[in-house]
């Protein structure tokens, strides 16, 4: 019996800290389009959050919610890569 209190403690915490960990990411903004190549082939949303950290999300123009789970951390896109428009 403890074993599914505990259990569902446990869910209960995971889930309500990952609605705040959502909302938290709410701030970020939409940078620009990002693409490794000079013709834009695989341009990616970028955004950057409260701390100034860029993510890479989605297809250019497609991402809808960024976070955590869906954008990876990214850095030195301004010494690599081309922004596109």
């Amino acid at each position: 019996m403890n074993r599914r209190l505990i259990r569902a403690l446990m869910f209960s915490v995971a889930a309500l800290l990952s609605v705040l960990a959502a909302q938290a990411q709410t701030t970020w903004t939409h940078v620009g389009c990002w693409s490794p190549y000079p013709n834009c082939v695989g341009a990616k949303d970028v955004y950057q959050d409260s701390t100034g950290q860029l993510w890479q999300c989605r297809a250019c123009g497609t991402t809808t919610n960024p976070s955590p789970t869906t954008c990876y951390k990214s850095s030195n896109l301004n010494s690599i890569g081309y922004w596109c428009a």
